[in-house]
């Protein structure tokens, strides 16, 4: 502000062009003969006309001072204007990201205020005794006495919590180092250490991505492309209404307390946006102490494929007449919107076409309360992977699925059990989060550790390298097994193709017909037919040898 020249600075600007018209306006009253004459004039001018005037022209460009389209919302912004006019000022917030831009002690200014919060903003406000309202992207007018209770960012967020790329968390305090920079180092150490089932501490980083837990716009559909929908038909109203409790679950019910901090520590408090990466690293810790050391880092962790939730229908699958129907000037924009609504008709009457065609049936039994799904009666099978892949896809599940596989004190996955509820999930759902990913990478150990694992390697790399070679031929077994298979199978549904197509009257055509299928399978294949010259020729032979001496 104070690098500004005078001369664009506006109040330099109102001040200058009033000069001006002052000048202009004593001009024109000497030239009509001077102050004597031009009493009445000047107290028409003075206490009627430029009232009228200036309030004419403050509601004409009032409307101007932010998007407006109501005319209510008009009014709204002029009385505004007019307050401030008379030195009624009320709070203008600008919130850009989920941070007010505001002058200083502008919350503090107690009559009606704007808030303009971005495309990528929220917020709710509240009075002395209670929480308000909740509000997404666009301009809001807040009554008197109306503050910001707090404001969240709805982009796509990241928390990395661990050691930064420099730090030797378990080195000793070197003479270049200060105690405030030791300190730190040790702190970050801190927050992530775990105990291996062997007592051995493991420092690793951990990054989780997360948001507020709203839905995005459809294509067409107003609303903020980070995760905000709007509307005027019942759905839309209804998601805007789910979009607002995620955000007001997360401003209000989002800040929680670390009881294993000093309450005068600064992380005592766990702001919305630290509670993902706090749940990851509890997780961590505790899948952390069901392994060994050594199974960190060889595959002999059975782990079972991921969960996959069962499907439910969204409500335009249940009911097209749901999807509101967007309309557009044009006359393309019209055509679009008829064939909509003659597509819906023709479901709806096909739907009553079909239950008329069909014999009564009893009515459907009432469902049962949903419980959690039984392992299906398939045999799962296991993958062997480290443990920490494990604890990577354990974590990840934790914090973004209602339901996980259980796994008991030894790290063994608990067969034939039914999946576990995940109370992290449960946490960071109540609280408007959703956690996309989670990271657990670099695991740090001591330097006695490390060269007692790098001594245990180099003594039994042999021995490791002559079990990786199994596995992975024992998996190649298996792909050429199953390829055979596949092989066969497709084989003998090409020959029967071509017999179900035109089938021959006797049992000699039948024959000719499959070898000539295989032939044509072998020419029409370059690799096939240079690996198969000599089988090529027998076929030719054999249907000779058929057609001579068939029956």
């Amino acid at each position: 502000m104070g690098d500004t020249p005078i001369y664009k600075r506006p109040w330099f600007f109102i001040f200058v062009w009033l000069f001006i018209l002052v000048i202009a306006y004593l001009w024109e009253i000497a030239r009509a003969g001077g102050f004597q004459l031009n009493q009445v004039r000047i107290a028409f001018d003075i206490f009627c006309l430029f009232p009228i005037l200036l309030l004419m022209w403050m509601a004409f460009f009032s409307q101007f001072i932010l998007p407006l389209t109501k005319t209510g919302d008009r009014w709204r912004i002029f009385t505004r204007v007019i307050s401030r006019l008379v030195g009624n000022k009320g709070p203008a917030i600008f919130i850009k990201n989920g941070k007010q831009e505001k002058e200083l002690k502008e919350e503090e200014r107690k009559a009606k205020g704007v808030l303009w919060l971005d495309s990528a903003s929220a917020a709710v406000t509240r009075t002395a005794t209670k929480i308000q309202r909740t509000l997404g992207p666009g301009f809001h007018f807040i009554g008197k006495k109306e503050t910001i209770a707090g404001t969240v960012d709805l982009h796509i967020q990241n928390h990395a919590v661990g050691p930064s790329g420099q730090d030797k968390p378990f080195a000793e305090k070197t003479e270049n180092q200060s105690d405030e920079e030791y300190k730190q180092i040790q702190d970050r150490r801190m927050q992530v250490s775990a105990l291996t089932r062997d007592g051995i501490e493991i420092v690793p980083n951990i990054s989780v991505t997360f948001r507020i837990d709203t839905g995005f716009p459809e294509e067409g559909q107003p609303g903020s492309r980070f995760g905000y929908r709007t509307g005027v038909t019942p759905k839309d109203k209804k998601n805007e209404k789910a979009d607002q409790e995620a955000i007001y679950n997360a401003i209000i019910k989002g800040e929680s307390i670390n009881p294993n901090h000093n309450p005068e520590s600064s992380r005592y408090r766990v702001a919305w946006n630290q509670l993902p990466a706090v749940l990851a690293v509890d997780v961590w810790r505790e899948y952390a102490s069901k392994f060994t050391l050594n199974q960190f880092f060889e595959p002999c962790v059975e782990m079972p494929p991921p969960y996959v939730p069962p499907v439910m229908p969204t409500e335009e699958e249940i009911d097209p007449l749901t999807r509101a129907i967007q309309m557009k000037s044009g006359r393309e924009s019209f055509q679009i919107a008829l064939a909509r609504i003659l597509r819906a008709a023709n479901r709806v009457i096909a739907k009553l076409i079909s239950m008329l065609e069909k014999k009564p049936s009893t009515p459907p039994k009432k469902q049962p309360p949903v419980t959690p799904p039984q392992p299906p009666s398939q045999e799962k099978k296991a993958i062997q992977k480290t443990a920490l892949q494990a604890i990577n896809e354990m974590v990840k599940a934790r914090l973004t699925q209602e339901f996980v596989e259980p796994f008991d004190q030894h790290g063994v996955w608990a067969e034939g059990r039914a999946p576990e509820f995940s109370r992290e999930f449960n946490r960071l759902r109540d609280r408007g989060l959703k956690v996309t990913s989670v990271s657990v990478s670099n695991p740090r150990v001591s330097d006695t550790v490390a060269q007692t694992i790098i001594g245990k390697w180099q003594a039994g790399w042999l021995k490791y390298a002559k079990g990786e070679q199994n596995r992975i031929n024992r998996r190649r077994e298996l792909h050429e097994s199953a390829a055979q298979d596949r092989a066969i199978q497709e084989y003998g549904l090409w020959l029967s193709d071509g017999i179900m197509q035109a089938p021959p009257p006797d049992m000699k055509n039948t024959l000719k017909t499959m070898l000539k299928r295989t032939r044509s399978m072998i020419i029409r294949s370059d690799g096939i037919r240079r690996k198969m010259e000599t089988e090529l020729l027998y076929l030719e032979d054999i249907l000779r040898w058929i057609e001579v001496n068939g029956r």
